[in-house]
Parts: structure tokens; C-alpha cells; sequence
């Protein structure tokens, strides 16, 4: 009995998802098949719905994005144009491929980075279109390193205290508070030798 409730309960979950997949497209579509078809649970990964993902945005703007820029432009860039508030710290910084730094192999160890069990993914599809999930850090390895293309992307906590993001230019940066400066040097930078 339980075998077949199981069954049926994938089958009607198979279903929803299938459903849901047909209102959407682009990145949006690739990363629900790319969970549905690697197992990935709700639990672990789900996007937020459409009076959640606004809330999370604007409070992404509010605590990181200088309030001029944010009127103008969003998010859209700011990791590049430097719309990030002055008075917010800089962690680290590191351009990808260069001076030792790994490449996209740092965001394997964001579990090691973070030590949350959830943290909120914003994922670019265009200058005026974010897609926005809560997540297990382990799972946004898997959409940015096998889900998707080359996109800008945000990562942050629940309460807004710190900031990951990497752009198109392959600048990965993070800022804010509650991150420790010495595990994402560790963690960012190849050791040659000792």
C-alpha cells in the first residue's frame, strides 16, 4: 500500500510540475526540467511564487543597491556599474580565471561559504526579468554550474546581511556582513604548492 501511494503521490507531482512547466519558458523552463529530471525536491529548491519574489527583490534593493541606481536601473547591473551602496562592506572581490582564482569551481564550496540551510537565488533572464528561488546552497551549485548559461546572478541570506554576485564579466563579489573574509579567500583562491 505504501509502494503505490508513493507512486501516486510522484505521479501527481510529475503532473503538477508538467503543468506548470507549460506556463512557462526560457530560464525559468530549463531549471524546473533540470530539477525535475535530476530528482531535485521542493524542499530543496523552489521558485517563489509572484507576491513572494517581490518582496525579496525589493529588499535586495533596499539593503544593497544604492537607492539612485535602484530607481533607474533595479538590479540590473549593479554588480557591474557599481550600484552597490558605498556604505555596505566589501568581503572579497576576485575576477574568475585570474590571479589563481578558480574558476566556477568556488561555487561547489557556497555550503562552506554561507552555513545556511536556505538562501534566496536570484537569477538574471534580462534586464528587467528576475527569477527568484529559495534554496538549499548545495542545489544553487548544481542550476548555475549545470543548469544554466552564463548569467548574472545574487545570492543572500533570509535576513539581508550579506550578498554573493557574479556577473557576466566573471567578477564574483561579496559583501555585506556575517560572511568570514578568510574561508572565501581559502575557498576562492588555488594554493600552488604549500
Amino acid at each position: 500500500m505504501n509502494n503505490i501511494t508513493e507512486a501516486f503521490g510522484l505521479y501527481i507531482q510529475g503532473e503538477c510540475i508538467m503543468q506548470a512547466l507549460h506556463k512557462w519558458d526560457g530560464l525559468r523552463l530549463e531549471i524546473e526540467q533540470y530539477c525535475q529530471e535530476n530528482r531535485i525536491s521542493k524542499d530543496d529548491f523552489r521558485f517563489l511564487g509572484i507576491y513572494e519574489w517581490q518582496n525579496v527583490y525589493d529588499k535586495v534593493l533596499e539593503h544593497f543597491i544604492d537607492e539612485q541606481y535602484a530607481r533607474r536601473n533595479g538590479l540590473y547591473w549593479a554588480n557591474v556599474n557599481g550600484g552597490f551602496k558605498h556604505d555596505v562592506s566589501g568581503i572579497y572581490a576576485f575576477q574568475v580565471g585570474v590571479n589563481n582564482n578558480l574558476s566556477y569551481e568556488w561555487i561547489e564550496q557556497l555550503p562552506e561559504i554561507v552555513k545556511y540551510d536556505k538562501v534566496y537565488l536570484l537569477l538574471e533572464e534580462d534586464s528587467q526579468k528576475y527569477w527568484i528561488a529559495e534554496c538549499s546552497p548545495s542545489v544553487v551549485c548544481l542550476i548555475i554550474n549545470e543548469a544554466i548559461g552564463h548569467i548574472d546572478y545574487y545570492i543572500t541570506d533570509k535576513k539581508y546581511n550579506w550578498l554573493i554576485s557574479e556577473n557576466h564579466h566573471d567578477i564574483v563579489q561579496f559583501i555585506g556582513e556575517g560572511l568570514d573574509a578568510d574561508t572565501i579567500k581559502k575557498v576562492c583562491t588555488v594554493m600552488h604548492g604549500n
